[in-house]
């Protein structure tokens, strides 16, 4: 607070004059802004009459300043309250039978009424709130999409699944030489017609590799609607007759792979009686020896091969097709006695013999 005691009539009549305009004009604009929005007024310019020049002006008039602040006249008081914070001007009273003004310096003040704080406090406060429920819809929308992606999914795994479309309607068989053609057929038919998503692919293969002819399977789709099946048949290498008559077609496992009525071309016949077995069955000894035998020869002499035998007694031999017998006894030791043949064949030449003997280990030739 700055304080003028003494101050000129002349002065004193210029600032009452100049306060008493700018109450009446604080009077006006405060009509004026209970008439607009909180943004208007608080908006409103402010007028204030320049304190330097006043301060100089009252110093040279002779006044006298004074630290102490003298308490406000009600009517400085009331035009404080209507100008809604703006400077109402210095205060004038009489004190001893002097004027005194008093000038405050001060121009922080209560806020004004209307003040911008609290709307735009609030305004914020609506902002983040809506942002907070945004953020919130856009988790629930995300899981919605997430869920109803997966339903839809499934939707349209199920349609596709009862749909023809992905039926199984052509069924491509390569391999199939010996197998019989009515058992792979009955497999064929049972792929037919199902969805080929979930055909049972694994059962055909194991259906498949349960007819005697075939070693292995393979199965697979080709989308939409076509499953190729691959087949390896197992080798024949040799035959004999059983006791019914009829002969059993045999693998190198000595697997019977067939009962048939008349003689193969294509594989050399065991001879002796064997005994009656169906398609699927094994074999055993001497048999089995015998085929072993037969699958152990070099290339040159297998081709020279009419027929091997398997005597009562368990026995091998094999008949040449130059009228040579060769005796191989027990059937063990096939390496050893193989090595023995080639070689006395070489060492004999174009000399004529009959047997070569090598069932005791030692070649010999009669």
């Amino acid at each position: 607070m700055t304080n003028f005691d003494d101050v000129d009539p002349d002065v004193e009549a210029e600032l009452a004059s100049a306060f008493t305009d700018d109450r009446q004009e604080s009077s006006d604009d405060d009509d004026d802004s209970d008439r607009s929005s909180a943004r208007t007024k608080a908006d409103a310019p402010r007028r204030r009459l320049p304190r330097p020049d006043l301060i100089g002006w009252a110093k040279r008039s002779g006044g006298r300043a004074n630290t102490t602040s003298p308490k406000k006249s009600p009517s400085a008081k009331t035009a404080a309250s209507k100008s809604s914070g703006k400077t109402s001007g210095p205060a004038k009273k009489t004190v001893g039978g002097k004027t005194r003004f008093v000038i405050s310096d001060d121009d922080r003040g209560a806020p004004e009424k209307g003040s911008r704080a609290a709307p735009i406090g609030r305004a914020r406060f609506r902002e983040r709130r809506i942002a907070v429920r945004r953020a919130a819809g856009r988790r629930r929308l995300r899981w919605v999409v997430v869920v109803g992606g997966v339903v839809a999914v499934a939707l349209v795994v199920l349609v596709l699944l009862a749909s023809p479309i992905l039926s199984i309607r052509k069924v491509d068989v390569e391999g199939v030489v010996y197998a019989d053609p009515e058992r792979v057929g009955e497999v064929v038919a049972s792929l037919k017609g199902d969805p080929i998503l979930t055909a049972d692919l694994s059962g055909a293969e194991s259906d498949l590799e349960a007819i005697p002819w075939i070693k292995a399977a393979r199965v697979s789709m080709h989308l939409p609607s076509r499953v190729m099946i691959q087949i390896a048949e197992r080798t024949p290498m040799a035959f004999f007759r059983a006791v019914d008559g009829f002969n059993r077609v045999i693998d190198i496992d000595g697997r019977v792979l067939d009962v048939i009525e008349g003689d193969p071309v294509d594989y050399p016949p065991i001879r002796g009686t064997g005994p009656n077995l169906t398609p699927g069955d094994l074999v055993g000894q001497p048999f089995l020896g015998a085929v072993q035998l037969l699958n152990a020869l070099p290339r040159d002499l297998r081709l020279r091969v009419i027929a091997a035998a398997a005597s009562p007694e368990g026995e091998l031999s094999l008949e040449l097709t130059d009228g040579v017998t060769v005796l191989f006894g027990r059937p063990e030791g096939f390496q050893d006695k193989l090595v023995g043949v080639v070689n006395e064949i070489k060492r004999q030449g174009s000399r004529s013999y009959s047997v070569i003997d090598v069932s005791t280990g030692e070649p010999s030739v009669r």
